[in-house]
């Protein structure tokens, strides 16, 4: 049975050249996703995804609408990114029976009994309120400036302040450019840095408080609860808190998807692209993943109720659905009650390039459980590789010196997060205290000396024109009161002493990991969602050694192996001798070489294993034709003139084209 996806890509205000990227990650995602899952599904069903790239506008939608119409089976799709879209989506299909997953509260609201329509949305508005709430309470003398578009949080923020003072409101609904500009100049008249702002508020009135502010050389602190800033502006001096969704940090799993597409390292500006649009990926893998509960006779069948409530079984409790880079789970309602709510600031001291607007984590994240709203604080971390010292692929174990600087409200930092990938067999982890600076909030920052063993996964099989993956895991102790930052991608060190190796290119990321667990003594099963923090070096070896040990004896003993086939047949002793001495040569020289895993069959093997086929053919040849006649001996030779060449022609660009697979063969996520 085939099963359809339709993921699109609308246009958005980016360039050209940006929207044009995003939409080739998308499409060549969705080939991959779509290999993916058919490879899992064993042909019990097949899945094919078709991609759209949609202009913005009533046409973009109307060939939406075309396309959604010309499906004659159950299919899924996703909302538009303007939400007003969504109805005309729905409401143009009412005899169709697809699946809808979508994020926009109105969307849920307006179609809750629609029972195919799932609501993905993770942003917890609650939480933002509490948040922007504190700190307005912060403010005792200044004035708040609150500019909304009187959706989202704007009624609550409102509700919340009515009887403060200092507080005041600006509506911007439906105003334009123009219009926008004119009012924030009066309202500002007054405005000092002191001051709070609070934005929820489109792009467009966004870019202008942004013009006023960076025009004017104010450095307010902003709160903005827009979405994704990153790419948009070419710097930001002022105290920006961002309110999002979205983790600062890429996945492992979605990392490994963004390398199989793209062969060069691209920028950080441009995966942060990749991230935000990356979301529409996870709908196949969910739909894909409910498919394998149901049995072959319900998908035979394409019963609809028993697909829904296999989707539906992802409840937060007995299973979780754990994506390329999001998790799902839904209530009764068909609603992801799995939400996050991250805080972000731009430091200016990274903001080094136009349009490139690195963030961190701001001190203090405010999340949710079992519906209590807690505040944990941020632990920084921050890795400056003085030198590796050792790569044992054999073993299995990488050596490292580097600074670890912390910065917490913890005496001692170090204490507080567990090296996950510390080696098990050559045990080693050595720090002591270089300095300590106090900041401000009550942190401090602490510099340690670490000499540490770290275990990781070879991939031994392209020796000598090996590429390895080597990290750090590191995770939080006690994660009920504190979140440990993954290191930036801007701040990961590429710059340190490795001796026979080359740094490719460096990776940050999170790995996700579905824990399952049997309770009480009825074995309740539950499920819970762990997180592991990497940061790494894709690593390319330097080989210079291996091949002059092996290419040069080599080299001379294939010369001679071709030299023994133009001997005449009078000479076919000496031809045997030659032949008999390579071959035993061969194998001394095969045994002295360096192998780092001698159960896989490196290049080295194969190259040895190819001189040996060689070799043997022709003395087996030589020594059969020359009891026979000169004219055989004759025949055969010129047969072996033609294939000796031709044979090492074919090994050679055999092995060329496996080596330049060696980046396909480095996958980040992965377990030891």
């Amino acid at each position: 049975m085939k099963f359809k996806a339709l993921i699109f890509y609308s246009k958005l205000a980016l360039s050209e050249e940006e929207n044009n990227f995003v939409a080739e990650f998308l499409r060549e995602g969705c080939k991959i996703i779509e290999e993916e899952i058919n490879q899992k599904a064993n042909n019990k069903y097949s899945f094919e995804i078709d991609f759209l790239y949609l202009e913005k506008g009533e046409q973009g939608v109307i060939n939406l609408i075309k396309k959604i119409k010309s499906y004659s089976d159950i299919f899924i799709t996703h909302g538009h990114v303007v939400a007003k879209h969504n109805n005309t989506i729905i409401d143009e299909n009412p005899s169709k029976e697809f699946f809808f997953f979508h994020t926009s509260p109105k969307t849920e609201d307006e179609y809750k009994d629609n029972s195919n329509i799932f609501y993905t949305g993770r942003t917890d508005r609650s939480l933002r309120i509490k948040f922007i709430q504190d700190e307005i309470q912060n403010i005792k003398n200044n004035r708040i400036y609150f500019f909304h578009n009187e959706v989202r949080i704007s009624e609550q923020v409102i509700s919340n302040n009515k009887e403060n003072e200092n507080f005041s409101e600006f509506s911007f609904k439906e105003q334009e450019t123009d219009e926008i500009k004119k009012n924030i100049e009066n309202i500002f008249t007054k405005l000092n840095n002191e001051d709070l702002i609070i934005l929820d508020v489109g792009l467009k009135c966004f870019r202008e408080v942004f013009n006023f502010l960076e025009n004017n050389n104010f450095s307010n602190k902003v709160i903005c609860n827009f979405g994704s800033l990153d790419n948009r502006f070419k710097k930001l001096s002022f105290n920006l808190i961002d309110l999002s969704a979205q983790h600062i940090t890429p996945s492992l799993s979605l990392t490994d998807i963004i390398n199989k597409i793209y062969s060069e390292e691209i920028t950080p500006n441009r995966t942060n692209l990749l991230l935000d649009s990356a979301y529409r990926l996870e709908y196949p893998l969910l739909f894909s993943e409910a498919l394998e509960k149901c049995d072959i006779k319900d998908i035979q069948e394409r019963n609809i109720n028993k697909i829904r409530s296999a989707l539906l079984s992802f409840n937060g409790t007995s299973d979780i659905f754990v994506g390329k880079r999001l998790q799902y789970a839904f209530n009764s309602n068909r609603s992801n009650t799995l939400k996050d709510n991250f805080h972000y600031i731009y430091p200016n001291s990274l903001q080094i390039r136009e349009n490139d607007t690195p963030k961190i984590m701001y001190y203090k994240q405010y999340v949710k459980y079992k519906n209590e709203v807690k505040v944990k604080n941020v632990i920084y971390s921050y890795i400056d590789i003085l030198r590796v010292t050792n790569i044992d692929i054999k073993a299995r174990f990488w050596t490292a010196e580097f600074y670890l600087d912390m910065i917490s409200n913890h005496k001692e930092p170090i204490e507080e997060v567990i090296f996950n990938n510390l080696s098990t067999l050559n045990d080693k982890f050595t720090h002591k205290d270089i300095w300590i600076r106090e900041e401000e909030n009550g942190y401090s920052t602490k510099r340690y000396y670490v000499v540490a063993n770290f275990d990781f996964l070879p991939v031994a099989d392209n020796y000598p024109f090996d590429w390895q993956n080597i990290y750090i895991a590191m995770t939080i102790k006690n994660g009920d009161s504190q979140i440990l930052q993954p290191v930036p991608l801007h701040l990961v060190d590429q710059d340190f002493d490795i001796a026979e190796w080359h740094i490719q290119n460096s990776f940050t990321g999170i790995k996700y990991q579905k824990n399952k667990l049997y309770q009480d003594t009825d074995l309740k099963k539950t499920v819970s969602i762990s997180s592991e923090n990497r940061v790494g070096w894709i690593l390319r070896r330097k080989n210079t050694a291996t091949l002059f040990k092996v290419g040069i004896p080599m080299s001379f003993l294939i010369f001679l192996v071709y030299y023994s086939i133009f001997l005449s047949y009078e000479e076919a002793n000496n031809s045997i001798g030659i032949l008999t001495t390579t071959f035993l040569s061969a194998i001394a020289l095969y045994f002295s070489v360096e192998k780092p895993e001698p159960k896989r069959m490196t290049i080295i093997d194969l190259v040895f294993v190819w001189f040996y086929i060689v070799n043997g053919v022709t003395v087996v040849s030589f020594g059969m034709s020359s009891f026979l006649s000169e004219q055989i001996f004759n025949f055969s030779t010129s047969i072996l003139k033609f294939v000796v060449p031709v044979s090492l022609v074919s090994i050679g660009f055999y092995l060329w084209k496996r080596v330049r697979r060696n980046r396909e063969d480095i996958l980040l996520d992965r377990d030891i």
